[in-house]
């Protein structure tokens, strides 16, 4: 495979060459983007010739193009030639694709094993036991496969989530926690599960590590028999400094218990591997689509964090599947999941990508308003007709998108269908029509079918614009994603602001964890921003900086219940009864009596609860 190097003023940037046709200049649109001085908007074009690679001046730069020294309109490339665009200096190389294994060598990185689902299937499928499959041979293997992600580019499009996943899901499942800082008020680095109700149970886990460690002191981290969500679990700890900086790693794997061998050495060289990768890979978080090459055709759009969650796998099988489709597309999905900047990916992944992308709204305003907006409006003026052009011309040769299309009016979507029928814009007040190419893809918070049951929709503009429909799912249905959006918000705002921070506390990331986010990803990465621009430098971010509907949250979680819950009754108050002990006695501060004033008990009704459940103070 060839791929160009790009030395460009801010560090190296490498660039796989996987489509017949790529454009190069700094415009964000281009497949390679270069935002840098001297090169164009679209610069040059690279394009196959039968197996030759060629490259072509666009004109757009007194510059030009110099290949290997000389100035060239049009060139066949060879491997090791350099490209000279503007301040930015490129070499084509050949990358040799890895070779593929054999079963006998085990799965290929970034697959699951044979016999059994993938990290994020295991994550779907919520508490199914699953029988632990890791040996020191299998660990091996799961070590020189992080060894190789630590050493690879920084472009890596595969993440550390995806890669301990894997790890855990052959233990059977598991939680694991990457702290920095001293055990009094660590940050949270990295904090990957195989199930998501585990996400939140740092807290739990930290109390039980601290205590071990006070019980043992003088070693660096042990194993021993604890606790996960009130069941048994086999609990690994290790503390260790690298880069001068103090981290611990902290792991809980309920189903597996060590016969014969014991993981613990591996384990702490897991825990080196993931510090040292963190830091080579910071902020490498955006685009993400993890380990799988066939999905490197869909261009994300910028700051957009999709995950790794079996929810949005399936949202992006399916932008894929619409990348080549000419029929319009619906995204169905709450406010604030991230219907734009999907829209965005679709239209920067198909062949309108170098046409423009525009966002109409179809709420908000008076109906003829919304009319001139899309169709654009000829008014008599002082020195003659007005004309003002509507977006569907705008996007001519791109995209529109229809944001919050149920709100259209009836009169606008009796026009809409027309023009979906025609392809031709008649601005309001004139009588000459313009044939336009548009990619209508319209983005709605309800099923278009129910508004039409309503008779708010008309059911043949439904029908035009619902043939192709994606799903796109609230942020409390894929929360196995939170800890990539945490992480990945908060390296940006820290680029951002120039302001460096060591994590979340386990307390912040357990509350953030449980929040249900009514207002979805808008919601997080608001929640995000204010926290980064509000926690101190050279601190972690605090749980006391929260707001206070997330505080609750912990409380609030133990009680949720969905349609993949478990409805036993007694599990639920047991579940709520402990999650309110355990924060009365936070808040409490351990003090017992004031526990129990808190939630309306006895002292001694207090005991007897903690006694039932296990819990201490």
């Amino acid at each position: 495979m060839l791929r160009l190097v790009a030395y460009a003023p801010d560090g190296v940037r490498r660039f796989p060459l996987h489509r017949a046709e790529m454009l190069i200049g700094s415009a964000p649109e281009c497949d390679l983007c270069l935002p840098y001085i001297g090169v164009a908007l679209r610069h040059a074009r690279l394009h196959f010739e039968g197996d030759a690679l060629c490259i072509e001046d666009l004109g757009s730069s007194r510059k030009g193009l110099l290949v290997s020294g000389r100035k060239v309109r049009e060139a066949a490339l060879e491997v090791l030639d350099e490209i000279r665009i503007g301040n930015v200096t490129l070499l084509l190389e050949d990358v040799t694709a890895p070779p593929e294994r054999t079963p006998a060598e085990g799965p290929a990185a970034g697959a699951p094993a044979s016999g059994e689902t993938g990290a994020g299937d295991g994550v779907a499928a919520g508490r199914s036991p699953r029988t632990p499959r890791m040996s020191s041979e299998r660990m091996v293997d799961h070590l020189t496969r992080i060894s190789e992600w630590v050493l690879a580019d920084t472009d890596s499009r595969v993440s550390s989530e995806a890669l301990v996943a894997e790890v855990l899901a052959e233990f059977g499942g598991g939680v694991l926690f990457l702290l920095l800082g001293e055990m009094d008020e660590p940050g949270v680095k990295l904090v990957v599960a195989t199930d998501p109700a585990w996400l939140g149970k740092g807290d739990e886990l930290l109390d039980q590590v601290r205590s071990h460690r006070n019980a043992s002191p003088g070693g660096s981290g042990a194993a021993f028999a604890g606790e996960l969500e009130s069941g048994a679990s086999w609990i690994c700890y290790h503390t260790f400094t690298a880069l001068d900086r103090i981290y611990t790693l902290m792991i809980a794997l309920p189903r597996y218990s060590p016969d014969g061998w014991s993981p613990i050495a591996a384990l702490r060289s897991l825990g080196h591997l993931l510090v040292f990768g963190l830091v080579h890979h910071v902020g490498w978080y955006e685009p993400i689509l993890p380990g799988h090459a066939v999905q490197q055709d869909l261009a994300l759009a910028p700051g957009l964090v999709v995950g790794e969650s079996p929810a949005m796998k399936a949202v992006t099988d399916q932008l894929r599947v619409a990348i080549g489709l000419d029929s319009h597309v619906l995204l169905r999905g709450e406010a604030g999941v991230g219907k734009e900047p999907l829209a965005r990916s679709l239209h920067l992944s198909g062949p309108r990508r170098h046409g423009p992308f525009v966002t109409a709204l179809c709420g908000g305003a008076r109906p003829h308003q919304i009319e001139a907006d899309l169709f654009g409006a000829e008014v008599a003026g002082k020195g003659g007709v007005v004309r003002r052009e509507g977006k569907l011309l705008l996007a001519h040769g791109g995209t529109l998108f229809l944001d919050d299309v149920e709100e259209l009016p009836l009169e606008v979507q009796a026009r809409l269908v027309r023009f979906l029928r025609s392809n031709e814009v008649e601005p309001t007040g004139s009588d000459l029509a313009t044939k336009v190419d548009v990619r209508v893809i319209a983005g709605s918070r309800v099923a278009l079918e129910d508004a039409v049951g309503r008779d708010e929709f008309r059911v043949d503009l439904a029908y035009k614009l619902s043939r192709f429909a994606i799903e796109v799912p609230p942020l409390r249905e894929r929360r196995e994603d939170l800890p990539l959006l945490i992480q990945s918000y908060v390296n940006r705002f820290c680029h951002e602001t120039g302001k460096r921070l060591t994590g979340i506390t386990v307390k912040a990331m357990s509350a953030l964890l449980n929040y249900d986010y009514p207002g979805n990803v808008a919601e997080l990465e608001n929640i995000m921003r204010h926290l980064v621009y509000l926690s101190p430098q050279g601190r972690p971010v605090d749980v006391s900086l929260l707001p206070e509907r997330v505080r609750r949250g912990s409380l609030t979680a133990a009680a949720r219940v969905d349609s993949s819950s478990d409805l036993d009754l007694q599990r639920l108050v047991g579940d709520t009864e402990q999650a309110a002990i355990r924060e009365a006695l936070r808040r409490a501060h351990g003090n017992k009596s004031q526990a129990a004033r808190v939630l309306g008990l006895s002292r001694n009704g207090l005991a007897i609860k903690m006694q039932r459940y296990g819990l201490r103070s």
